[in-house]
């Protein structure tokens, strides 16, 4: 690759985090190669391209009109890659954003893509928060989303199960209904002031307890210790069940499920082989009802 393409594909990244030192820790490329490259680039076109002070990045107006230009040439690059991928091994690395649960589900079963292509790399950011793509530094993204949003190639449905450790339900007893789920202590998903809000039997029952958090992790451990009640999706709570350390509540309420769709930064041009070869991963190893 030619030093102007690769300097217009570092900028193309620095503009996504304006920070030199998140794109370091991406790619391993030193924070003095990425400042060389933009160096290189601002000598070429005879512009500055960012304003840099010892506290942030930003760009400038030429920075600006020429981001546009790099990422073209960029996704040119891909395109040309891309036609020949199938005639050679498939190599690179792949950001994937991911929700902790699927994060978990899909790393169990990582081997099997490995085993297809031994050159590829992935690297997961595993949040239950909703970033967008270019903050995130990722190219492709699962979203707990509506199967409606138009943007988004839906996936498939995770369902959800109320739970409890067995020594909660021993001290505190079992609801007998959705309602009564107001007066235990409901463990949930969330953070800030906003209310916790579940959808069980087709209504929003708003809930609370002593304890909330904004990882999917943390609600979990805090429910196997006997905090109190939660609702968790399946796949994760399946291996608690099996071995007894969570037991089910309300069983037979039905419960809304999460929706998932893939969203991915190639809207509109010929996804790369590395990123295609992922996608094809997460779609075939999507968890089963």
């Amino acid at each position: 690759m030619s030093d102007l393409v690769l300097a217009l594909r570092t900028f193309a990244r620095v503009a996504e985090g304006l920070s030199f030192s998140r794109l370091a820790e991406i790619t391993g490329a030193s924070h003095t190669t990425i400042a060389r490259r933009i160096d290189q680039l601002e000598a070429h076109f005879g512009v500055r391209l960012l304003d840099r002070t010892t506290r942030r990045l930003t760009l400038t107006p030429e920075g600006l009109r020429l981001v546009e230009h790099a990422r073209a040439v960029v996704e040119a690059m891909e395109h040309a890659e891309a036609e020949f991928a199938a005639e050679r091994e498939i190599t690179g690395t792949v950001r994937v954003g991911v929700t902790t649960a699927l994060g978990l589900h899909y790393a169990d079963r990582l081997a099997d893509l490995h085993a297809r292509h031994p050159q590829l790399r992935i690297e997961f950011a595993m949040s239950d928060w909703q970033t967008p793509l270019a903050a995130a530094g990722v190219d492709i993204a699962l979203r707990v989303d509506s199967p409606a949003e138009a943007a988004l190639e839906p996936l498939g449905a995770i369902g959800r199960v109320l739970v409890a450790a067995p020594a909660y339900i021993a001290a505190r007893g079992a609801p007998r209904s959705p309602a009564a789920l107001r007066d235990h202590d409901c463990i949930a998903y969330g953070y800030g002031p906003a209310p916790t809000v579940w959808d069980i039997a087709g209504e929003r029952l708003r809930v609370s307890g002593g304890f909330r958090a904004n990882s999917s992790e943390a609600v979990f451990r805090a429910l196997v210790g006997g905090l109190g009640i939660g609702l968790l999706p399946v796949i994760r709570a399946r291996a608690a069940l099996a071995a007894g350390a969570l037991v089910p509540v309300l069983p037979d309420v039905p419960i809304a499920p999460l929706h998932i769709a893939l969203e991915h930064r190639y809207a509109g041009m010929r996804m790369p082989a590395r990123v295609r070869a992922l996608r094809d991963f997460l779609v075939e190893a999507f968890p089963q009802p």
